[in-house]
């Protein structure tokens, strides 16, 4: 793989550099399509392709934190297997040689499965995921776990048990959460793509401030069996690439009714790949907001994001309309009811004395399961019903709505996470709120690259009708199409 040499600037005007490759290569490497592409005719070896991989991660993830666990034996038997297969005249399969970064959420049997959590820190998975299982199957190669929070429960991505993870743009910045390993590793061109969760945000808000693609399907789109626990419904799986084309070839491959999971979608008729060139854009009825009524957003932010909707609105020949979009502020406290015990489920088993060792963020989840009733379980699913008719009629005006993807700008990588937004004071969910409504409707929603602000990337956030996927990844073509973004972040 190629790097360049460039400086980039920091929001207090240092300059910050990170190792990163092009992810443009001349040879093809540096996307999920390309390699696999590469790998499939035999002209590049998967063992070529693991090898450069390792040794990025050697290189950069001591600064970087991004990964928590490598297989290098793994990955180069599984490279090897891959090139007997090529060496045979057997195609791998469409992510032929592809490394894989697994968000440590996910389990790979044999593999440690802590979720980012010190009661966890020794346990071993006994199974792996749908995810992973049909990304192998298809010819990828896992090469390790990336960092997660703890449970996946902050938008920065730092744990006691695993230290903070770097933003690659700027190692002082956070790559956000709770995919944010996931994120560090493909921004610094460790790996090309690699899995990740979204419960409120946690792939679009990493891609947004690593610049890259970071899709939540329709709530089902991506099954998350065998033995997913979870009760409030919000839990959406996905990866982060930097490319729409390579989101859409994962996608073909790990997508599709799965019996361990109960919300599991059919596969699309046609595949995702294919799909996306079809899609007619003209005169599709567009509408911006850049808070959906009542979420403070950052000036700076909001006009980055907003000339790149425009500029999608100009170049696609789209129309825009009003949004129209107030959401309720209960939807907050709704959020936050309904993961209640998707939380309590990981700390129940826990002696009491173990509990002092999880992050304040968590104990205070565990604090509201003790005092949750059956009224507020009932307000919080009548306000998701709310909610839910609310953008059903909003879908009656426009085709897709835009936001940004982010309310504020990459903060530090320490944390903590926003405590006021353009003024106004705001609480957890309140730095979350053009996200995680989305969550709890189920609606399909994408980060791709707009632009930068306060020295990091920012994301524009693309939303459509549930089961629309293929339109909103259109559209993130569309706008990455429009060339706002260069790739590859800084190097040194």
């Amino acid at each position: 793989m190629s790097t360049h040499v460039d400086d980039a600037t920091s929001p207090n005007g240092t300059a910050s550099r990170a190792a990163v490759p092009n992810p443009v290569d001349p040879a093809g490497a540096g996307t999920v399509t390309g390699t696999a592409e590469l790998v499939r005719t035999g002209a590049l070896a998967a063992r070529e392709v693991v090898d450069a991989a390792l040794a990025r991660i050697a290189e950069l993830d001591p600064e970087l934190g991004a990964f928590v666990h490598v297989d290098e034996d793994g990955a180069r038997e599984r490279a090897r297997e891959i090139d007997a297969m090529v060496a045979r005249g057997v195609d791998p399969g469409p992510l032929a040689g592809v490394p894989l970064g697994v968000k440590e959420l996910h389990a790979v049997a044999g593999w440690p499965y802590a979720m980012g959590s010190a009661l966890h820190a020794d346990r071993i998975a006994g199974h792996t995921s749908t995810l992973v299982a049909r990304a192998v199957a298809a010819g990828a190669i896992p090469v390790g776990l990336t960092a997660s929070p703890e449970f996946g429960r902050a938008s920065f991505t730092a744990s006691s048990l695993h230290g903070v993870t770097r933003n690659p743009w700027n190692p002082a910045l956070t790559p956000g959460g709770s995919s944010g390993g996931s994120a560090a590793a493909v921004a610094a061109g460790m790996v090309p793509v690699a899995t990740g969760t979204d419960g409120a945000g946690s792939l679009r808000i990493p891609a947004s401030y690593c610049g890259l693609v970071g899709f939540k399907g329709t709530y089902g789109r991506v099954p998350r069996g065998p033995y997913h626990r979870g009760t409030a419904e919000n839990d959406h799986y996905g990866v982060l690439t930097r490319t729409v084309r390579d989101t859409a070839r994962f996608l073909d491959c790990v997508c599709g009714s799965d019996e361990y999971d109960r919300s599991s979608l059919p596969a699309p008729a046609e595949p995702f790949e294919t799909a996306l060139a079809g899609v007619d854009l003209r005169g599709l009825r567009v509408a911006w907001t850049p808070d959906l009524g009542n979420a403070p957003c950052d000036p700076e932010v909001a006009a980055v994001v907003q000339a790149a909707a425009e500029a999608f609105v100009a170049a696609t020949g789209a129309r825009r309309v009003p949004a129209e979009v107030d959401l309720e502020a209960a939807c907050g406290a709704a959020f936050r009811t309904l993961s209640v015990p998707d939380v309590h489920a990981e700390l129940r088993a826990a002696p009491p004395g173990r509990l002092r060792a999880v992050h304040a963020t968590v104990r205070r989840y565990g604090d509201a399961a003790a005092a949750l009733d059956a009224d507020a379980l009932v307000d919080a699913h009548e306000t998701r019903a709310r909610l839910v008719a609310a953008l059903a009629a909003a879908f009656d005006r426009f085709d897709l709505l835009l936001t940004p993807a982010t309310q504020v700008p990459a903060f530090p990588a320490e944390g903590p996470m926003p405590t006021e937004i353009a003024g106004r004071p705001v609480d957890h969910w309140g730095a979350l709120a053009v996200t995680f409504p989305f969550n709890l409707s189920g609606h399909p929603a994408i980060s791709v690259p707009a632009g930068t602000a306060g020295g990091a990337p920012v994301g524009l956030q693309i939303v459509g009708r549930r089961h629309e996927d293929v339109r909103v990844l259109a559209a993130a073509a569309a706008v990455e199409g429009l060339g706002l973004w260069p790739p590859p972040a800084p190097s040194r």
